[in-house]
């Protein structure tokens, strides 16, 4: 049997989705896969930038994400005489990982393989369960919820996850910083910073959320215009919190990034709370991006489209 879910991008909602407000998320071409056959001997295998062969006992001491799956599901029977194959190269560039949820694929991508008759709520539901387990309750789980639908989402905390349909004029452009970040270590800082500064904190996460709000309204207009001038504003929110929080998740890559592709005459922002990893260039002209692209490669810069 096989498995698979993708990871994600943020468009819009980093932070906000963390207080209850609505993020944008789109998967992307990296997916996380699992197969399962039947062997002599319990044995699983992890593909990453090596290939890496464990007991059932030494794999579930290594990798903490199977023991709480595996725990949450409670159908480590089915690993008894039996080969599983956790493939996630694909979040790996030049043996470095991208900042592109690969943990929540990969939850997905086994409560899929264990449970396969799971409807897609109840997927988001077990794999969310499980990742708050391995994470110790940390998480929006928009990352989940993104790899369970499939498909660009609306994901709001306590709701059910919304399908999105993106307009045709609307291109992004993918782009790696070549700087991975830690999500979890900048969260941490703006909520120590927060704990001092509610006010002043909450008052940024206003900002975000409603302009994550106007985002998705003017998506479901197919105005893409006013997509790309929100998409503006909401980077400069970002950049506010990351200066007021003193946590610097805007860091100088993104800065660098934004001025190269503004020149271009598309709109930019980072993707995800981390900093780091990568932006998001966005046009209503696909040429524009595609030169855009075409530029980045060749300062060797990795970029893939949306």
């Amino acid at each position: 049997m096989k498995a698979s879910a993708p990871g994600k991008l943020f468009l819009v909602g980093e932070y906000a989705v963390l207080e209850g407000g609505p993020a944008l998320l789109t998967p992307v071409k990296q997916r996380a896969k699992v197969t399962i056959e039947a062997a002599n001997k319990s044995q699983v295998i992890s593909l990453t930038t090596t290939v890496e062969k464990h007991s059932l006992d030494s794999a579930l001491q290594h990798y903490p994400l199977l023991q709480a799956t595996m725990a949450e599901l409670d159908c480590l029977e089915q690993l008894q005489n039996a080969q599983l194959t956790i493939d996630t190269s694909s979040f790996f560039h030049r043996g470095i990982k991208l900042g592109l949820g690969s943990s929540a694929a990969l939850t997905v991508a086994l409560v899929n393989l264990f449970q396969p008759d799971s409807t897609p709520s109840e997927l988001f539901a077990k794999a969310f369960r499980c990742h708050l387990a391995f994470q110790n309750g940390m998480g929006s789980g928009a990352d989940i919820a993104l790899a369970a639908m499939d498909e660009t989402i609306v994901f709001q905390r306590g709701e059910s996850p919304i399908p999105m349909g993106l307009p045709d004029d609307l291109f992004m452009l993918a782009i790696w910083s070549g700087e991975p970040a830690s999500t979890v270590g900048y969260v941490a800082a703006v909520n120590q910073w927060r704990q001092h500064n509610p006010d002043t904190y909450l008052g940024h996460i206003s900002d975000l959320s409603n302009t994550a709000s106007e985002c998705i309204t003017a998506l479901e207009k197919k105005d893409s215009q006013r997509v790309l001038t929100i998409i503006e504003q909401y980077d400069r929110h970002l950049e506010r919190l990351s200066s007021a929080s003193g946590a610097n998740f805007y860091n100088q890559a993104h800065l660098k990034m934004r001025k190269k592709v503004e020149l271009t005459h598309c709109a930019y922002k980072p993707s995800g709370a981390g900093g780091g990893d990568y932006g998001i260039a966005y046009s209503t002209n696909k040429q524009e991006l595609l030169r855009l692209a075409d530029k980045l490669e060749r300062e060797q810069i990795d970029t893939f489209i949306l």
